[in-house]
């Protein structure tokens, strides 16, 4: 509806534009079902990841610093709500990105998820992995397990993501507009700033019949389609070098990675 495809565009002649109740409801179904996502798997089974780590890791790391400077073994109210709603927040903002990644994804329902799994798990796990000597996969024990989860995450979101956002009976469909919206709104919070911009170009591509039919057109497709390959592949990439520099104790010296 936005810069993406949805379900109902084989019923819709190319370049027909959406309207802008149901491009604003496709934008708050993604941060909402993102949201949601990144609060199960990232806040939840991330909290209960950090707990097993603290458990398997020698006595000796209880209280110091992680790389996101909270003290290990400490579970309070405070750090988990600020873990809880930053993990909304970032899923809301990876909820946006599937809305765009999706229109070079096979429309088969099992195909999606499995490719934007690889796209999240890749990227994402490049970010959350860190070379030699980073604290959390260096001192936490096993380094295996640290990055095996932090890996897992954004590859679960990915895989979970697809399924909540595309819910053909979703409520970002039959709620009130201003619901729908508001519940996107307060899901993004502070990133809302940041996303800002691409979702007002996004809108103004929507209402444009050229632009739709630039942007659903062959060119786009085989474009988007090798830049969703580079960039799996830098995210490979930079998971290897992380994972090298992890298993032979030295801080990677490769270029462009993540």
């Amino acid at each position: 509806m936005s810069l993406v495809k949805d379900r109902s565009e084989g019923r819709r002649p190319v370049g027909t534009r959406p309207s802008a109740p149901a491009f604003w409801r496709t934008i708050a179904a993604g941060a909402v079902g993102g949201g949601l996502v990144g609060l199960l798997v990232g806040g939840v089974l991330g909290r209960l990841l950090m707990r097993v780590l603290t458990l398997t890791s020698p006595p000796s790391v209880r209280g110091r610093m992680t790389d996101d400077v909270q003290p290990v073994g400490q579970i309070s109210l405070g750090g988990t709500m600020q873990l809880f709603v930053t993990t909304i927040a970032l899923g809301a903002i990876a909820g946006l990105v599937y809305l765009w990644v999706r229109r070079v994804l096979p429309s088969s329902g099992r195909a999606r998820p499995l490719l934007f799994a690889l796209f999240t798990g890749s990227i994402g796990g490049s970010f959350f992995v860190h070379d030699h000597p980073s604290f959390d996969y260096t001192v936490l024990r096993p380094v295996w397990l640290a990055v095996v989860s932090f890996i897992l995450i954004p590859a679960l979101f990915g895989l979970l993501a697809p399924t909540v956002i595309e819910s053909p009976r979703g409520w970002a469909r039959s709620a009130p507009v201003w619901l729908v919206v508001g519940a996107g709104a307060l899901v993004l919070n502070l990133t809302l700033v940041l996303v800002a911009v691409p979702v007002a170009v996004a809108f103004g591509v929507s209402r444009s019949e050229t632009a739709l039919r630039f942007w659903r057109g062959h060119a786009v497709t085989v474009a988007g389609r090798v830049l969703f390959v580079l960039v799996v592949a830098w995210g490979l990439y930079g998971l290897a070098a992380d994972v090298v520099s992890l298993v032979t104790g030295t801080a990677s010296t490769l270029p462009l990675h993540p």
